[in-house]
């Protein structure tokens, strides 16, 4: 008996120890679980910060893209234009040359007066479409200039709201531009500029000419050709931009029936067209509207002289764009949720098993293309150490 009880006086201590053991693991289990917990926290909210800055930018790219869109439909409804003046003067041409020639005569006077009644609405539809997509490209313009001013303020908002849905508590949090320095968003707002043709080094000028269709870039082929006789059609848009970026859109169509002698050749003008937005055209080259100077020089000169004026406001292509889009260079922040941290940022991806180019090209970041994509990140050593020293001691500031 003496044995047992001398035994258990012995056992104890060793059952207390086990005790205060099983406590210390039960509570650092738990802090454990509170810093796991804490941590997927700040991971969300990381990543809801990268998903509204991915968002701005795709928005703004789709907007850009659009902008450029509006731009070519105003190109188109110059071709169309100068394409309808140049086929009024062929068809009152033609009614002239068959007036003598009986029951032709009477078809084309009539195709004649038909095409001169239409030329009245069709100048109003045309111009009440150019005001309408002044309308539409304001409005394009103010939704990026809105953009810009809302998706960096909802950004402490959301994650507010994602800390909210958590049960953390005390809970005390930053959103930092990495690598951690400067508290979101005073960097985002500088960080894609507001740009126009006249500072950009001519970029939404050599964009705008690599989206032209086939209508507005060229539109020249033969009619007819028998013998020593060919009629040619020439014409194109042309985007002419002055010293200050402001851009004009000029168009010219013409056709002439060319005569080959043996040794010389006759050009008869038999319909020209040109209109322009902005400036009227002074001067061209050779090359210019689809090769028409040197297909139809007579004809070209007759239509410059003839020209007409949908608009003389020539105005400046406005856009958000940053050029320089390095992936060093892609927004990063850092969430700051008491003792821990979370980085998060954006990329731009276009797989080729989804959107191919033509060129199978891998195609660098841009703001004309809505690819955007957020990320959880690592922190850096450098990011470590900055935010170790600049947050010691439990100094953070609570939003």
């Amino acid at each position: 008996m003496r044995s047992r009880g001398f035994t258990s006086i012995w056992l104890l201590p060793i059952l207390a120890a086990l005790l205060v053991l099983t406590l210390a693991v039960m509570r650092g289990s738990q802090n454990i679980r509170s810093v796991w917990y804490q941590q997927n926290v700040a991971d969300n909210m990381a990543s809801s910060a990268a998903t509204l800055l991915a968002r701005e930018l795709n928005l703004l790219s789709l907007i850009n893209r659009a902008l450029l869109a509006n731009e070519l439909t105003l190109a188109q409804l110059a071709g169309l234009y100068s394409w309808f003046q140049m086929m009024r003067d062929v068809v009152d041409r033609n009614a002239a040359v068959s007036t003598w020639i009986p029951y032709l005569n009477s078809v084309t006077r009539q195709i004649a007066v038909a095409v001169g009644h239409a030329e009245r609405p069709l100048t109003a539809i045309i111009r009440s479409t150019l005001y309408f997509q002044h309308l539409i490209t304001t409005a394009l313009r103010a939704t990026q200039w809105f953009a810009r001013l809302t998706f960096s303020l909802e950004i402490p908002r959301t994650l507010a709201e994602v800390l909210a849905h958590h049960d953390v508590e005390q809970p005390s949090w930053q959103v930092l531009h990495a690598p951690g320095l400067i508290q979101l968003p005073w960097l985002w707002w500088s960080y894609v500029p507001a740009q126009h043709s006249g500072n950009d080094s001519g970029l939404a000028h050599r964009l705008m000419l690599a989206s032209m269709d086939g209508f507005t870039r060229e539109r020249s082929y033969k009619w007819f050709s028998a013998l020593q006789v060919s009629v040619k059609k020439a014409g194109a848009a042309r985007l002419q931009s002055d010293t200050r970026g402001h851009w004009s859109w000029q168009s010219m169509d013409t056709v002439a029936i060319h005569i080959t002698g043996l040794l010389d050749s006759e050009e008869i003008p038999w319909g020209d067209g040109l209109s322009y937005l902005g400036h009227k055209v002074s001067q061209y080259g050779p090359n210019d509207f689809g090769n028409s100077p040197t297909i139809n020089p007579r004809t070209s000169a007759w239509a410059q002289a003839m020209q007409h004026s949908l608009t003389d406001t020539a105005r400046r292509f406005n856009y958000f764009n940053r050029r320089d889009l390095e992936p060093d260079d892609w927004p990063q922040v850092i969430v700051v949720l008491n003792d821990v941290t979370a980085k998060a940022g954006v990329f731009f991806s276009r797989p080729q098993s989804l959107f191919p180019r033509i060129d199978a090209a891998s195609e660098q970041a841009n703001l004309f293309n809505s690819l955007w994509q957020p990320q959880l990140l690592s922190l850096t050593l450098a990011e470590k150490g900055l935010l170790a020293s600049l947050y010691s001691g439990g100094q953070e500031n609570e939003n």
